[in-house]
């Protein structure tokens, strides 16, 4: 299967300068990721920011980690009373069973999609507002029923894109049937990333005005053809094949679809410099690096100055995008090799 070589959506999510837009779009990867799911009949069942890694040779958002997951025609493995899942993202009518349950220890808990759809609210609110929504305090009514009226959002979801803002709320809604679908969630997020279109200019200019014009852009082009001058400068970048017998670290996942993966290194993100086409990359802090004879463990990885990278086919617009993940070197993007000793993140319940 193949190794995803990614971060957790939340430590991608942390970098101060990351654009909104760049949020939605992975969000809406994320979402088409669980249509095609649920598409299949199938529920996730423990979807949260540790279970999606954010690619870094490309930025792509994966889901991942699908030990929990149903299907129709699936054996059922769990006890019958068992809800799954984490409990900070479980749906409004989870929760309740896992309540009720302890007058009726026999029930079971059918997931549906629409579970999965809350998981993906508190997700989205997270990974914008680094904080969770919650539940407002359960009630019971006179005959010992227990319900949940609302859905309590922090406050700084306010200043969140307000057509976003529209579709998080919808999916933390507390009745099912209110939250909609991930395609229809993943539609509003492709269209609030896309850049705005640029402003025209008025139509009306005069013919002496646009004459001028005219000239002074034919002399601004005619001096700047003039004075570039072919400069070479010859920097040694060493790709070195994999050892042999080199092996994938062992770790198994999976590609665009599913994939179980460890969760990557949780070290804060580093400032890095400014992107630069004539110089080579600074080593970030836990890179792989060369062994003595100056190769990388994997093959897909590059030897550059001292520490191994992997290097992509985006173009400059798309490098820049990734912050201080991408670095541009001689016109091509290059990401860090971190160390895969990652320590596990699947068992937090609460936020930090």
């Amino acid at each position: 299967m193949e190794w995803v070589d990614g971060v957790p959506l939340y430590h991608w999510g942390s970098h101060p300068d990351l654009p909104s837009r760049e949020c939605f779009r992975v969000l809406a990867q994320l979402a088409r990721a669980l249509a095609a799911v649920h598409a299949l009949g199938a529920v996730h069942r423990d979807l949260k920011g540790e279970n999606v890694l954010v690619r870094r040779c490309d930025g792509r958002a994966l889901l991942t980690d699908f030990g929990l997951g149903t299907f129709p025609g699936a054996e059922l493995l769990t006890p019958p009373a068992a809800c799954l899942g984490t409990p900070l993202y479980r749906s409004p009518e989870a929760g309740l069973f896992v309540l009720h349950r302890r007058r009726d220890g026999s029930a079971r808990y059918a997931h549906q999609p629409a579970d999965d759809l809350y998981a993906l609210g508190m997700t989205a609110c997270r990974l914008l507002t680094g904080e969770y929504p919650e539940w407002v305090e359960p009630t019971q009514d006179e005959h010992g029923t227990w319900q949940v009226h609302s859905v309590r959002t922090p406050a700084s979801l306010r200043g969140v894109d307000p057509t976003v803002r529209a579709c998080i709320l919808r999916l933390l809604a507390v009745r099912p049937e209110q939250r909609g679908t991930a395609g229809e969630f993943a539609a509003a997020l492709e269209h609030a990333s896309r850049p705005p279109a640029p402003a025209r200019e008025p139509a009306r200019l005069g013919g002496s005005w646009l004459a001028m014009a005219a000239s002074l852009t034919l002399v601004a082009w005619a001096s700047w053809v003039a004075s570039v001058q072919p400069v070479q400068k010859t920097f040694v970048v060493q790709v070195m094949p994999a050892t042999e017998g080199t092996q994938d670290a062992g770790t198994a996942g999976l590609g665009e679809s599913a994939s179980t993966a460890s969760t990557a290194q949780t070290q804060e993100p580093s400032v890095q410099a400014p992107l630069a086409q004539d110089s080579p990359p600074e080593p970030q802090p836990g890179q792989i690096r060369p062994n003595a004879k100056g190769r990388c463990p994997h093959k897909r990885q590059v030897a550059l100055n001292g520490a191994c990278w992997v290097p992509s086919e985006m173009d400059r617009e798309q490098c820049e995008a990734l912050g201080p993940i991408g670095t541009l070197f001689q016109g091509r993007c290059y990401v860090p090799a971190l160390s895969r000793d990652r320590p596990s993140t699947s068992h937090p319940t609460r936020p930090p």
